[in-house]
């Protein structure tokens, strides 16, 4: 489970990275200030990640697959309709919405694997 943890906010923080490293208005890349959020978020959840990885390792098991199940399930309820907008404005004519809802959509996918580990994780410890 620790290194679920681990891999999953080193992920977390190169999406985070790549995000603000491309500016899909200009086609460039560099800083792209639009994505300072995109960064913001997945740097907090990667960082909140690597805290369940520590915990984890402290013994705690249970309190950091519960935790870890608990802030995965905030991350998906706060990534996923900023996916479907951003796929959305896309599909409405939007081309630079297609680097953020890449980016969005691999923070989603990256953190499925964590969140089916934890969920077999919540059944073997009940």
């Amino acid at each position: 489970m620790n290194r679920h943890f681990n891999f999953h906010g080193v992920f977390l923080l190169v999406v985070g990275i790549l995000a603000v490293m491309y500016n899909p208005h200009t086609g460039t890349f560099g800083f792209n200030p639009d994505a300072k959020s995109g960064l913001i978020v997945s740097g907090a959840f990667a960082l909140i990640s690597f805290f369940w990885a520590f915990i984890y390792s402290r013994q705690a098991r249970r309190v950091a697959v519960i935790g870890g199940f608990i802030t995965t399930i905030l991350l998906f309820a706060g990534t996923i309709p900023r996916a479907f907008g951003a796929w959305i404005g896309y599909a409405g004519g939007d081309t630079a919405k297609w680097f953020g809802g890449i980016t969005i959509s691999l923070v989603i996918i990256g953190s499925i694997p964590l969140f089916v580990s934890l969920c077999q994780n919540l059944r073997a410890t009940s």
